[in-house]
């Protein structure tokens, strides 16, 4: 017993001295200190310890690059010793990064924070350097629009510190900076010329890579501007890495739209605002974890429009950009009153809906009111198009016409100089005359005056072919309605009798159709339920939206697809969908546009969850009638 004691006593002993004698010694170096935005930097990070027990390290956060590469090596060792010569425990951990920058600028790697036991040891920090240029524009922090506080260091506001939307600011790249999330919004230009183009992106930056979709509450309001959308609807986005302030955030592209002003002076590109949520799913095991949402806007870009210059103007309207005209016709020659077709093809560069030609005027020519149909289309984002314009010619004589050049005035913003761009005169040969106009009556026949023999001749009547009865009035069967007005009581008749059946057959054709549409509208969801299966985010979210949509547009007797959250809002308040209802339909439609283009931050739950929501959604929209248009 007492043997056993002595034994304990000693292992306390020599466990008491093996904690004294513990020892942690970190280092953290790197190959350079100063590379270019080409090379790479490998950081090792070694960490040796003395004692019993492991030691709990912590890694820092490398802001400002990316690892390409990373390797840990662990080997351990144990020594045991009697006597002065206590039993030591030594472990050794090293780590090896290779980074990439990610732009350039001056960054501080925080030091490893290493605890065993009681003992909490640091390494020193390291500073790297990164010359050169690279990245994106205003990515380090040097953009004052991503800065605020004295001194350009970063402010970090309180998550709800952006509910409000900021003031209007008079520059090209806008935002309010927060450590957590926020909008940015570039434009190209400030001071357009009024019809010219600019072009407008909103993008997100967040710290941690998003889990849910942010919900828009508002659009950027374009009042005073024509726009048009640069981003696809069916486009793949994957979210970049951006280090701003010393800070990694990840950055998603929201919205890119070119707009072209309608008038000249002060008009006002408005706030988008949004809510970001920042819940996971490790909140589903400990709520008192969840964080609340943020609350972002994004900064409203005010623009000084500019008059075209009033020097050289011409009087007539005047259409923004590069244009050419061609016109021709579909026949140089026609027979007197056919008719000729005329067309005319607009294009360039610019707003091609802001283009007037004049209908041309020539005399013994009708010329009928033109169809026009305008193609838009924007390669590299510069928005161009075709208008085409058609007019129908009846020459009333005959003869040779000449139809003077269609011409309009442009201003190139480039150059800032007019221009009058005209097609080439047509000639158009009327051949033949017009059908001449019969007479119903003819006067009759007067006798010759060879026939009369003499002074004493005698005065014969006039001679008439057949003899006919004389009435007052002409019978009612010799009036030209009267064999149509016999058609048309047999005619009522049949109306009568068939009438109701088409009514019916209508009635159900209309069935037939709603019942096909719904059903293709159920296969979408189907599809939709495959590719979850088969865990592609992107078709799953692209199905489901359009199943959505396609079900939308069969109830509400008009098409859906491509409506905004504001303009699909306002419709279900006319047609009388339940509030609640347009809601929840509006958030899964919203989820599912994002989603489609993050589908790298999608789980398997999250799209679950989505399918859910539709299929409770489905029964409810399948039932809903809607109220007459107004």
């Amino acid at each position: 017993m007492i043997r056993g004691v002595t034994l304990l006593s000693a292992g306390v002993l020599l466990l008491s001295a093996a904690s004294a004698r513990a020892d942690v010694r970190v280092e953290m170096t790197a190959d350079r200190t100063t590379l270019s935005m080409s090379d790479q930097v490998a950081v090792r990070i070694s960490v040796q310890a003395e004692g019993s027990g492991q030691p709990d390290i912590t890694l820092p956060e490398f802001e400002g690059f990316q690892i390409t590469q990373r390797a840990v090596q662990r080997p351990m060792q144990f020594s045991f010793g009697f006597g002065q010569n206590a039993p030591v425990v030594t472990s050794s951990t090293q780590y090896t990064f290779v980074l990439a920058p990610m732009g350039p600028g001056t960054f501080k790697i925080p030091p490893v924070k290493v605890v065993l036991g009681k003992n909490t040891i640091q390494s020193q920090p390291l500073t790297l350097t990164v010359t050169g240029t690279g990245g994106v524009p205003g990515a380090q922090g040097n953009n004052p629009a991503l800065q605020q506080g004295s001194q350009g260091r970063p402010v970090a506001t309180d998550p709800q510190a952006q509910a409000a939307a900021p003031t209007p600011q008079a520059t090209g790249d806008a935002a309010v900076y927060d450590n957590d999330a926020f909008l940015r919004t570039v434009i190209d230009k400030t001071e357009p010329y009024e019809g010219e183009q600019l072009t407008a992106t909103i993008y997100l930056y967040t710290r941690r890579n998003l889990q849910q979709v942010p919900q828009v509450q508002t659009e950027a309001s374009t009042d005073g501007l024509w726009t048009h959308d640069l981003l696809s609807a069916q486009r793949s986005l994957e979210p970049t890495r951006q280090v701003v302030n010393g800070r990694g955030f990840w950055v998603y592209t929201l919205r890119r739209f070119a707009a072209f002003p309608l008038r000249a002076g002060e008009l006002t590109i408005g706030s988008m605002s949004l809510t970001i949520s920042r819940d996971s799913v490790f909140d589903l095991f400990d709520p008192s974890s969840a964080q609340p949402d943020l609350k972002r806007n994004s900064v409203p870009i005010l623009l000084h429009v500019k008059p075209l210059p009033p020097e050289g103007k011409p009087k007539a309207d005047v259409a923004v950009g590069q244009f050419e005209i061609a016109a021709q016709l579909d026949r140089k020659q026609v027979v007197t009153g056919d008719a000729v077709t005329l067309t005319t093809n607009i294009k360039g560069k610019g707003n091609i809906r802001a283009v007037r030609v004049a209908d041309p005027v020539v005399k013994g020519l009708q010329i009928l009111q033109p169809e026009t149909h305008d193609l838009v289309e924007a390669p590299g984002e510069r928005v161009q198009g075709t208008r085409t314009m058609t007019w129908l010619v009846v020459p009333k004589a005959p003869g040779v016409y000449t139809i003077p050049p269609l011409e309009f005035a442009t201003f190139d913003p480039t150059t800032q100089s007019y221009h009058q761009v005209r097609s080439a005169p047509l000639t158009l040969t009327a051949a033949g005359n017009a059908r001449p106009e019969t007479s119903a009556t003819q006067e009759p026949l007067q006798p010759s005056d060879a026939d009369d023999t003499g002074a004493d001749a005698p005065s014969w009547p006039t001679i008439r072919p057949a003899s006919e009865l004389e009435r007052a009035h002409k019978p009612l069967a010799s009036l030209a309605f009267y064999p149509f007005a016999l058609a048309v009581l047999p005619l009522l008749w049949l109306g009568a009798v068939i009438a109701p059946s088409l009514r019916k057959l209508r009635s159900s054709d209309d069935a037939d159709s709603d019942k096909r549409a719904i059903a293709r509208a159920e296969q979408r969801l189907t599809a939709a339920r495959a590719a979850l299966g088969a865990r592609d985010p992107r078709l799953f979210h692209s199905e489901l939206a359009g199943a959505v949509t396609a079900l939308l547009s069969v109830r509400l007797h008009e098409p859906v697809s491509g409506a905004t959250q504001t303009e699909l809002r306002s419709l279900f308040t006319r047609r009388g969908l339940p509030e609640a209802l347009g809601k929840r339909v509006l958030a899964v439609l919203a989820e599912c546009e994002f989603a489609r283009f993050s589908a790298s931050a999608v789980s398997d739950a999250d799209m679950q969850q989505r399918l859910a929501q539709v299929e409770i959604l489905w029964p409810q929209l399948a039932a809903f009638s809607p109220l007459e248009q107004v």
